[in-house]
């Protein structure tokens, strides 16, 4: 589409002709910019309440939040050979907690997530979108969320646990399926990218998710998904790390600093980082069948 000068034309936060990384990335700051509402103060709040949730859990599972406290103190078996035991202690009451806590947020992030779906779509067209418009259509979007979800955490995760087993059963051997498994993972976990966009935009069920998010990212090219989710990854982990350290200097290295700076990263990746994934599926939508459907949907 061009306006009366030739040019691409533009109704909101990207140009409606196919976007390269920039308008992608601009794109999504220009969402966030607009409706800092839903797509960032929701998020945030989502994500503390989550991590306080979590943190209630932990405590009520345990007992107590375990810290890593073999990251500071030396370890030597062959002084105290019941180091080792209480090591394996500490690693799995770490590994419980790391799991509680990411099932609360990955359920309560799914609010957040099923918004930003709802808001960009009509951003592309120019709408604003308060929270509270956005949480309607969201909200109704959960339960086939959490079916997508968890057919994708199936479909990823029984090839893993299968290769888990096997070198468990067949030592050494079985690590060679790896090399079969993990790419498998891989083209799995690109070929989904969509999944819940299709849900929330297309009111589409779980299974038809999951398949026509396949067919969304092969329409124009499976690398270019790859592409932007491991750039987006990549900034994302080194925003992170820096924010982690920054909180770590001034807090001395406390639990909380580091919850606090995974709170405030989260509510930017979902807010940013899931923007620029709903455009990119808006891009391969449009690309392939062109704008007419979104622009029906969003207005």
């Amino acid at each position: 589409m061009t306006d009366i000068h030739g040019e691409p034309l533009r109704l909101g936060i990207v140009p409606l002709r196919p976007l390269v990384l920039s308008d992608l990335v601009a794109g999504a700051w220009q969402a966030v910019r607009r409706n800092p509402g839903p797509l960032l103060l929701l998020p945030l709040a989502v994500l503390a309440v989550a991590q306080a949730l979590g943190w209630l859990l932990i405590i009520l599972v345990l007992g107590e939040y375990p810290e890593p406290t073999f990251l500071t103190t030396p370890v030597d078996p062959a002084a105290d050979p019941a180091v080792v035991d209480r090591l394996w202690e500490e690693v799995r009451l770490l590994s419980i907690a790391g799991m509680l806590q990411l099932a609360v947020i990955t359920l309560l992030g799914m609010v957040a997530t099923a918004v930003v779906n709802v808001v960009v779509p009509r951003a592309v067209f120019g709408h604003s979108t308060n929270t509270s418009e956005a949480l309607r259509p969201a909200l109704t979007a959960i339960p086939r969320l959490l079916g997508t979800t968890a057919l994708t955490v199936l479909l990823l995760g029984l090839p893993l646990a299968a290769v888990a087993a096997l070198i468990l059963i067949l030592g050494p051997v079985g690590i060679l399926l790896i090399l079969v498994v993990g790419p498998l993972a891989l083209y799995l976990s690109v070929a989904l990218t969509f999944a819940q966009a299709v849900v929330v935009v297309e009111d589409a069920s779980p299974m038809t998710a999951l398949r026509r998010s396949r067919l969304l990212v092969h329409a124009v090219g499976w690398w270019r998904v790859l592409g932007v989710s491991l750039l987006v990854t990549l900034f994302f982990g080194f925003v992170t790390l820096i924010l982690q350290t920054l909180f770590e200097q001034v807090s001395g290295g406390s639990v909380l600093a580091s919850l606090l700076a995974s709170t405030l990263v989260g509510a930017v990746s979902i807010g940013f980082g899931a923007s620029v994934t709903c455009l990119l599926y808006v891009d391969h939508r449009a690309r392939w069948e062109g704008i007419e459907g979104l622009w029906n949907k969003a207005g």
